[in-house]
This record gives C-alpha cells, structure tokens and sequence, in this order.
C-alpha cells in the first residue's frame, strides 16, 4: 500500500494521527494494509501482558469492518483504536489499585458512565457469570471490552426496534433468535 511508504505528517496520514499509523503498521505483519483478527490478537494484551483471547479479536475486528472484508483497513482499525483508549480509560478510572481488574461492585457505575442502563441483577446474573472467567468478581481489561462489544451490539439491535425510544420493543420470536445468534460470537 502506498502509505507505508510515506512518512507520517505532523497532522497524521489523511486525519489519521501518526501513532496509530505506526501501531496499524507494526501490527500488520504481512503488509497486506489489512488487519486480521489474528494480528490484532499478537498488539492487544492485558495488564498481565497476556494476549486477548482470538475470540474477542475477532469480536473487535467484525465491530469495525464496515466492508465485511474479515479484516480491518486504516481508517477501520482508526475507529477501533479511539474505542479501545475510551475504554482503557474508563477502565483505568475504576481500576484505583491498578490491580488489572474492575471489581462488580465497580461495574455498575461503569456501565452507567458508558450510557448502559443495566440494572445489578443483570451485572450479578449475566455480566459477570459470562466475563468473570476466573470467578473471582472481577473483569480483566479484555473481559471487560468483550462484555461492552455485547452491551453495544444488543443495545444498537435494541434501539432499532425501539423505534418510539420508550425503552420497550416488541419483537417476534424470530427476531429475537436472530439477535441471540448474531450475539453468540
């Protein structure tokens, strides 16, 4: 591609700023101009500098591939990395002790600031019981973005059969299986 070539201006490659074009750089190993999820997957680590799971890349990678190409080009992997700095640092404001974890008594008060109204039934009986693999009551950074990419996709399929925004829709029984299984990944 004819931006590795290039080199980064003060105002970035067309908008895009000069430490993510170095980032998408460094992480597309084949100098495809692509992404994959499995690349993504070899950038992205925890506080414990373990690797996100490939599940939650691929995740990441189909939240933002807006050609439905399986990967992700500049300007796609641009919108996944203003996603990613907005969740690190929500996550960093409730992780105090810099333990690498939100504790679910901490979940709740995040989801409310990222605009999710969920109650702490749901956090309790859902959230947690999905994300908390160490069942410990607690979410490392990439159990936290996996339940956000969830929350995000089912409140957008939420809100487009919400069309009165009265916080309720009416949905058929296929419908719902669609959602679910689109969910699923």
């Amino acid at each position: 591609m004819a931006y590795y070539n290039q080199q980064p201006q003060p105002g970035g490659y067309n908008g895009i700023p000069p430490n993510v074009l170095a980032w998408f750089q460094s992480v597309d190993r084949d100098r495809s101009g692509n992404i994959t999820a499995d690349e993504l997957r070899q950038a992205l680590t925890n506080n414990d500098w373990s690797h996100f799971s490939l599940g939650t890349c691929i995740k990441m990678v189909s939240m933002f591939d807006r050609d439905f190409s399986g990967t992700m080009d500049l300007n796609e992997f641009n919108a996944l990395w203003n996603y990613i700095q907005s969740w690190r640092n929500t996550f960093n404001c409730y992780d105090r002790d810099r333990s690498g974890f939100i504790s679910v008594n901490e979940l709740h008060a995040v989801f409310a600031q990222l605009g999710f109204n969920v109650s702490p039934h749901f956090i309790n009986s859902s959230a947690m019981y999905r994300y908390d693999v160490n069942r410990c009551g607690q979410l490392n950074f990439e159990s936290f973005i996996s339940c956000c990419i969830l929350l995000q996709a089912l409140t957008g399929q939420f809100k487009q059969r919400d069309t009165q925004m009265r916080g309720q829709a009416q949905i058929n029984y296929e419908d719902f299986m669609m959602v679910a299984v689109s969910n699923l990944k």
